[in-house]
């Protein structure tokens, strides 16, 4: 369809959106993986103008792509290993590096810090476990950063929750990640701005990794 390199991002462009202060574009990574046969974006679906009417196509309507672009992407040593801190919705760049290198069976070492307010949050969950399970060098773990972190099911009852709580910090990495890796990983950030903020801070300030070994991408809600 077209070529594209796994974190990479496209704009969408929507020709009949009205009323929209931010116009009739937005980008957003591709989610899907080059391994895979078609082209998958995700989102959540807000008040916007250009969301709601994201919202409504239907097989048949089209939308205008841009070339694919964007320096969110793995290193070109696929030897190295890194960790990725996400938040929310920012965990769609990972989905699509974690496909691609569980099916290209790449020797990169993957762990994933994936932060959400609640379990219901949690995107992509099943697909993260399922290729952990097959692939030895993903690790993902997951953390509810409500106070409240257990939810109701659909029967009333309360769920347990036997992941992480709290925000990713210093002790949560230095509980899965060891003092050999740290030093040399690779960091990818992706999420909000505040959570941004505050993981430059982290590794930067309590865990000392110099700036050329971090990559950020912020998500934006519009």
């Amino acid at each position: 369809m077209f070529e594209y390199i796994a974190g990479q991002y496209t704009y969408f462009k929507l020709d009949d959106v009205k009323g929209d202060p931010n116009d009739t574009t937005r980008h957003f990574t591709i989610s899907s993986s080059p391994t895979e046969n078609f082209i998958m974006f995700t989102t959540k679906i807000r008040e916007s103008a250009y969301k709601q009417r994201l919202s409504t196509l239907e097989v048949g309507d089209k939308l205008r792509a841009s070339k694919p672009e964007g320096e969110f992407v793995l290193p070109e040593d696929n030897t190295k290993s890194v960790i990725f801190l996400s938040g929310g919705i920012g965990v769609t760049p990972f989905r699509t590096m974690i496909k691609y290198v569980t099916d290209k069976q790449l020797p990169t070492k993957i762990t994933m810090f994936d932060s959400n307010k609640n379990q219901q949050n949690i995107i992509f969950n099943k697909e993260f476990d399922n290729w952990a399970a097959f692939n030895e060098n993903i690790k993902i773990i997951y953390t509810l950063s409500d106070e409240e972190s257990n939810e109701n099911d659909d029967s009333g009852t309360k769920e347990e929750w036997n992941g992480e709580k709290g925000r990713i910090d210093k002790e949560m990495i230095l509980k899965y990640v060891d003092k050999n890796t740290l030093d040399d990983v690779v960091f990818y950030v992706s999420g909000p701005p505040d959570m941004l903020k505050s993981m430059h801070s982290l590794l930067q300030k309590e865990l000392e990794i110099s700036p050329d070994r971090i990559k950020a991408e912020e998500f934006t809600g519009y």
